[in-house]
């Protein structure tokens, strides 16, 4: 039978009585640091961090966040939390569930495109960094969210009729990753796909680009390598 759903109750705790736990495994550079502290200095915490009372208030999910608002708010100051009672080792459990992004979707870039232009929201707002974009949309949209010339050195504006293709194909690419991942969830063997060995780095790019393949797509489908063997 399952559990009742919350599992918590919302509180607030003076700084001071929140410890980190030592074991998190989660880190976070200087760079991204950077953006979260800019991300709660101009919206402040939007949700609670989740700390463990039975373990004298450890800080189960919200690390990355609460040490970026130590570097804002330098005295003691109110945290709003979900206060969660559990043993040590779901605890512990948690700490990486919570903040494990498999657990936590994929973009879709169709969807995130339509942020950038459709609705004026910057990539760099959102949080991320120009060699990120690159790699997500192989180089076809820049960091502002305008689509790139192929050809730089010559002035060339798209039409709406162009933006509109290369926005539809985008599409494509979520339909194509659904239905793959609905086929691997349904197949009762494992044997239905196959590796592709590329001589180089640099192949693999090239013929991902010509089927419109993004760079850091792990599985396609044989319509989408038909696509990089079409002239």
């Amino acid at each position: 039978m399952a559990k009742q759903l919350q599992q918590f109750e919302f509180g607030t705790l003076k700084r001071s009585q929140i410890k980190f736990a030592t074991y998190n495994p989660r880190v976070i550079d200087d760079s991204n640091q950077k953006k979260l502290i800019k991300v709660i200095r101009e919206n402040g915490l939007v949700e609670p961090l989740v700390v463990n009372k039975r373990t004298g208030n450890t800080l189960v999910s919200g690390h990355q966040r609460l040490t970026a608002a130590d570097k804002i708010y330098k005295k003691d100051y109110d945290v709003p939390v979900s206060l969660i009672d559990v043993d040590e080792e779901t605890e512990k459990k948690l700490n990486v569930q919570l903040n494990n992004p498999s657990m936590q979707g994929e973009w879709d870039l169709s969807a995130l495109a339509d942020l950038a232009i459709d609705d004026g929201i910057s990539f760099e707002d959102m949080g991320f960094d120009a060699g990120e974009i690159d790699l997500m949309f192989d180089g076809e949209i820049d960091i502002n969210g305008e689509f790139k010339d192929d050809e730089p050195d010559e002035e060339k504006e798209k039409t709406e009729e162009e933006i509109e293709k290369e926005k539809a194909g985008l599409e494509e690419l979520k339909q194509q990753k659904k239905k793959a991942r609905k086929q691997m969830q349904e197949e009762d063997v494992i044997d239905f796909y196959c590796k592709v060995v590329f001589p180089s780095n640099e192949a693999k790019r090239k013929f991902f680009k010509k089927a419109n393949i993004p760079a850091n797509e792990e599985y396609v489908t044989i319509d989408q390598l038909k696509r990089g063997f079409e002239d």
